[in-house]
């Protein structure tokens, strides 16, 4: 778990004090049969930090998220908000920064929009960190797509995503900075799919 990651985790604790020391040591299946339970603020605690270190097993995070929305977490007090879009950015920079990493950055992001957060704020992210794995990541995507299944319900995020990587900052940021960071020829075939052709295979 990074740094920034494990900072955040203990301000959604702050924000989320568990009233039980039993949903501190859950396992992921009971912790998400408790939340669906109508326990979601309860449970969300120990929900992100099994996301955080990957302990979920069998469960995935668009699950949680999800839930999230359905108790409409953006409803919440204004710290509670806050804590978990943080940590939300801090997980989704863990993966920019990293490549090749455990996840690919597509396929995150395809589970974050399930927040219900504007998808412009995580691409924004993504622009800034393109001096590094964030270009890789980028390059990746143009070249190879995501099939992760929380983009299924999602195709105009995916969509968004998609007319993003064709747009004049992305491609300024790839010829004059994220481009140093790909494999030779790499750019050249990332350029022809998001200047030469008319939108992703």
């Amino acid at each position: 778990m990074s740094g920034p990651v494990r900072d955040a985790l203990v301000v959604v604790g702050s924000a989320f004090p568990s009233e039980s020391s039993l949903m501190d040591s859950l396992a992921a299946d009971a912790a998400m049969a408790r939340a669906a339970g109508g326990e979601v603020r309860q449970a969300l605690h120990r929900l992100i930090e099994l996301t955080s270190s990957g302990q979920l097993g069998d469960r995935r995070p668009v699950e949680i998220f999800d839930l999230l929305v359905g108790a409409n977490w953006l409803e919440w007090e204004i710290p509670q908000v806050r804590a978990v879009t943080g940590w939300a950015h801090a997980w989704w920079r863990t993966v920019l920064f990293d490549f090749p990493g455990e996840q690919r950055a597509a396929d995150r992001l395809g589970e974050l929009v399930h927040l219900g957060l504007p998808i412009g704020g995580w691409l924004s992210v993504w622009l800034d960190e393109l001096d590094g794995p964030a270009a890789l990541h980028l390059a990746d995507f143009v070249i190879d797509g995501s099939s992760h299944p929380a983009w299924s319900d999602r195709t105009d995020e995916l969509g968004q995503l998609e007319a993003w990587t064709r747009s004049e900052p992305v491609i300024v940021g790839l010829t004059t900075i994220g481009g140093v960071h790909l494999p030779p020829g790499v750019l050249g075939k990332v350029l022809d799919r998001i200047v030469v052709t008319p939108g992703l295979a």
